[in-house]
């Protein structure tokens, strides 16, 4: 039987894209280059007839057909994945797994670039990433390691410093009616977005020394990642970081408004139980996640 089915490189790239709505993400997922991610949905949407995505000078969009078609490739390729692992299994086929639960924006921005070096160097060790921000109760699960934020001081578990922030506070230029920009004005009139609480916008004020402006009011958006589209979208004034931000401050889609960066005690940490290293696989990821800084 001849399926017509289009290549399946072409639905790959389409369904990383359409999951992350963004030809970047995807190409960092697949390690492949964003001109190849654009090239395979190009010729996607050929051999379709159709267009799957809006490419906005921002943004990218999902059109209708795109939306569709989603759901339907990603659950065909959750199959596919499915039925191979389960032949290996049956076969006897043993592989090094490694789990690790993440925290989605470190994931994105920090951690995705740099898989493909992983993968390079260790070909053998089957990576699964889960994205989380909960940190890890390793007696509860089968995860081998953790990357999560926080203060450091977990019980039980050997911990590695993997990346502390600075915040300072970030905008879309369409907020900005002039050149000059009058800060304490513009806090004020405009929505504050906060990261899971309203702890940071609180200790920024504070440290830059900012008087009449209410850190408590605007919206909590847990997810750094929506966060700053948030920002690039104009509902308000975000605390961006150097890791997070600094695509959208280069690209324009950001603005930085003050020189003064918060620091606080809290950054992301590599965590895992110490009887996890004795395993081939967890102790290579450790070495090699900690060569990268």
């Amino acid at each position: 039987m001849n399926r017509r089915i289009p290549p399946l490189n072409s639905l790959r790239s389409f369904e990383a894209a359409g999951r992350h709505l963004s030809f970047t993400r995807a190409a960092e997922e697949l390690c492949v280059t964003q001109a190849a991610i654009s090239h395979q949905v190009r010729a996607l949407e050929e051999n379709l007839g159709v267009i799957l995505f809006k490419r906005l000078p921002r943004k990218l969009v999902m059109t209708a057909a795109g939306y569709a078609l989603l759901p339907e490739i990603t659950a065909s390729l959750d199959r596919i994945e499915s039925a191979v692992q389960e032949v290996k299994q049956r076969e006897g086929i043993k592989e090094q797994g490694l789990s690790i639960r993440v925290a989605p924006s470190f994931a994105s921005t920090w951690l995705s670039p740099r898989l493909k070096d992983f993968w390079q160097k260790y070909p053998d060790i089957n990576l699964r990433l889960y994205h989380s921000h909960l940190p890890v109760e390793f007696g509860q699960t089968e995860i081998d390691l953790g990357i999560t934020y926080g203060d450091g001081r977990w019980k039980d578990v050997e911990v590695y410093p993997l990346l502390k922030l600075g915040f300072f506070p970030v905008c879309s230029p369409d907020l900005l009616e002039d050149e000059t920009v009058d800060l304490p004005r513009l806090l004020s009139s405009y929505n504050l977005l906060h990261d899971a609480d309203y702890r940071c916008w609180k200790s920024w004020l504070d440290e830059a020394g900012i008087q009449g402006v209410n850190a408590y009011r605007g919206q909590v958006i847990d997810d750094t990642n929506v966060l700053i589209r948030a920002a690039i979208d104009g509902q308000g004034i975000a605390l961006g970081s150097e890791v997070f931000a600094a695509e959208y401050l280069e690209s324009g889609q950001l603005v930085r408004l003050s020189d003064e960066t918060l620091c606080n005690d809290e950054a992301y940490f590599l965590v895992c139980p110490e009887a996890h290293l004795l395993r081939e696989p967890v102790a290579t990821f450790k070495q090699w996640i900690l060569s990268q800084l």
